[in-house]
C-alpha cells in the first residue's frame, strides 16, 4: 500500500469513526429524550383526563344526592337518578354506566338514546372481563380502570380510562370513562418527530462526512501537487550538483595531472633525450647523473600518477578496509604539513559493507579538505568507532566555523555538507554538523550489518557528538 493512502485512510478513517460515533450518541440520546418527552407527556395527559373524570363523576354524585334526598319513593328516586345519568352526557362518546350491588347494569343504551353505544356486562363473554375489573375497583373504594373498549364514534376498539366510585344509600357503583386513542396520536407524533429528528441529524452528519472526505481528497491532492513540484525541484537541483561535481573532479584530475603527472613526464622525456643525444653523436659518454634523473623524474611521475590514484579511491579501501585507508589519508595530510592531524581508531576493527566504507571515506576526505580550505585549523582529529552493531565516523577541528542556519539557507553554498548529509541518509543512517567558534564537529552514524542498511539510527541528535 502506498504511502499517500495509508496516510489519506489514517486521516479519513478517526473523522469516519468519529462522526459514527456521533451519528450513533446523538441517535441515542434523542431516542432518550422523545422517551422522557413521551412520558412526560403521557403523564400530563393522563392525569388532565384523571381529574376531568373525577370531576364527571363528581357532579353526577351531587345530582343524585339531591335526588335521593328528595321525599319521593325510593324507586321513583332511582327512576329519575338513572334519567337524568342518561341525559348528563360529554362529548361525542361521553356518557355514566351504573350497576347494582350484584353486578346488574342499570343504564344501558336504551335509556341514554344513543346508537352503537355497548356497556360492559359481567353477564356478556365479550365484556366479562372488563366489566369485572370495574366491579372489583369499585368494591376496593373506586378508583381508575383502564381497559380496551369500542369508541362509539369510531367503532374501532382504543384504550379507554374510567373512574368509578360507589353511590352511598343505594349502593349503586357509578363511573365514566375517557377514551385514550387521542393520547396515543399524540405520543405517536413524538415518535415520529423524533424519528424525523433523527433522520436530519444523520443526514447532517452524512453531508459533513461527505465534505470532510472531499476536503481531505483537496488538501492530498493540493499536497500532493506541492510535493511532485518540490520533489521536482530537488531532482532538478540534484541533477545540477551531480553535474558539476562530476565537472569540478574531472577538473581536479586534470588539474592534478596536468600541474603533476605531465611536467614530470615532459621533464622526463627532456633528459632521456638528451642522454640520447649525447649516445648517438658518441662525442662523448653519457653521463650517468643523467640517466638517474631521468629514472627519479620517472620515479616522481608514477609516485604522483598513484596519488591521484589514491585520491579516486584508494586500493586499500577494498584490500584493508576503512581504517588503514583512513589511516594513509590521514598521513598525507600531515606529511603535506597544512595542520596537525591525527587519526584514532576506537573499537576493533571489523567488516563493512563497500557501500559504507566508501561513504564514510569520502566523508573524512571532503571534511579535511574543508578544514584545509575553509577552516584555517590547525588540529584535526579523525576517530573512527566501532560498537557491535554500529560504526561512527567524528572529524572535529579547531577552525573558526561557520554559520549553520546562513549555510542552510543558501541554496548555492554548502554543496559538500549536502553531500555528505545524502551520502548517510541514503544509507539510513545518521549525519550531525556542529559548528561554532570553538571549530566544526561532523557526526556520521550507519549500521553495520549489510542486511540493515537502510536501518535508521534512533535518537540521534546533533549536541550527542562523541568526545
Amino acid at each position: 500500500m502506498q504511502l499517500r493512502l495509508k496516510l489519506l485512510l489514517l486521516s479519513t478513517l478517526p473523522i469516519l469513526l468519529a462522526l459514527g460515533s456521533v451519528a450513533v450518541t446523538a441517535r441515542h440520546q434523542t431516542l432518550k429524550l422523545a422517551q422522557q418527552e413521551r412520558e412526560l407527556v403521557e403523564a400530563a395527559y393522563l392525569h388532565s383526563k384523571e381529574t376531568e373524570l373525577r370531576q364527571y363523576v363528581q357532579l353526577a354524585q351531587s345530582a343524585l344526592a339531591r335526588i335521593a334526598a328528595d321525599e319521593a319513593d325510593a324507586a321513583e328516586r332511582q327512576r329519575q337518578a338513572l334519567a337524568l345519568l342518561a341525559r348528563m352526557q360529554f362529548g361525542k362518546d361521553g356518557y355514566f354506566f351504573v350497576y347494582d350491588r350484584e353486578g346488574n347494569v342499570l343504564l344501558d343504551a336504551r335509556h341514554m338514546g344513543l346508537s352503537g353505544v355497548d356497556l360492559c356486562d359481567p353477564g356478556d363473554p365479550r365484556s366479562e372481563a372488563p366489566a369485572n375489573l370495574i366491579l372489583a375497583r369499585a368494591r376496593e373504594g373506586g378508583g381508575m380502570v383502564r381497559y380496551p373498549w369500542q369508541k362509539p364514534s369510531s367503532r374501532l376498539t382504543v384504550p379507554k380510562l374510567a373512574y368509578v366510585t360507589t353511590m352511598p344509600g343505594w349502593e349503586w357503583v357509578i363511573g365514566t370513562g375517557l377514551y385514550l386513542d387521542d393520547v396515543q396520536e399524540t405520543l405517536r407524533h413524538i415518535d415520529r418527530a423524533a424519528q424525523e429528528n433523527i433522520g436530519g441529524t444523520q443526514r447532517r452528519i452524512y453531508a459533513i462526512a461527505a465534505l470532510c472526505i472531499v476536503l481531505i481528497g483537496l488538501a492530498g491532492l493540493a499536497l500532493n501537487l506541492s510535493d511532485h513540484r518540490v520533489s521536482s525541484a530537488k531532482l532538478r537541483r540534484l541533477a545540477q550538483r551531480v553535474v558539476h561535481s562530476q565537472e569540478e573532479e574531472r577538473v581536479r584530475v586534470a588539474r592534478e595531472l596536468h600541474d603533476g603527472v605531465v611536467q614530470v613526464l615532459v621533464s622526463s622525456k627532456f633528459l632521456l633525450e638528451t642522454a640520447q643525444v649525447q649516445w648517438t653523436g658518441r662525442a662523448a659518454p653519457v653521463p650517468r647523473e643523467m640517466l638517474d634523473q631521468g629514472l627519479a623524474r620517472l620515479n616522481d611521475a608514477l609516485l604522483e600518477i598513484r596519488r591521484v590514484s589514491h585520491g579516486l579511491r584508494p586500493a586499500l579501501l577494498d584490500d584493508l578496509g576503512l581504517a588503514p585507508a583512513l589511516a594513509l589519508m590521514v598521513q598525507e595530510v600531515k606529511e603535506q604539513g597544512t595542520f596537525d592531524v591525527r587519526f584514532v581508531l576506537r573499537g576493533p576493527a571489523g567488516p563493512l559493507p563497500t557501500s559504507h566504507g566508501t561513504a564514510l571515506f569520502r566523508i573524512a576526505q571532503e571534511a579535511l579538505t574543508n578544514a584545509r580550505m575553509h577552516a584555517g585549523a590547525s588540529r584535526v582529529e579523525v576517530a573512527l568507532r566501532f560498537t557491535r552493531w554500529r560504526v561512527s565516523l567524528s572529524v572535529r577541528d579547531d577552525g573558526r566555523g561557520f554559520d549553520m542556519q546562513r549555510v542552510q539557507r543558501d541554496g548555492q553554498g554548502g554543496i559538500g555538507l549536502r553531500n555528505m548529509r545524502e551520502r548517510i541518509e541514503g544509507l539510513g543512517g545518521r549525519f550531525a554538523i556542529a559548528s561554532g567558534r570553538g571549530g566544526t564537529r561532523i557526526l556520521a552514524v550507519l549500521d553495520r550489518r549489510a542486511e540493515e542498511a537502510t536501518a535508521g539510527y534512533p535518537g540521534f541528535e546533533p549536541s550527542q557528538v562523541p568526545a
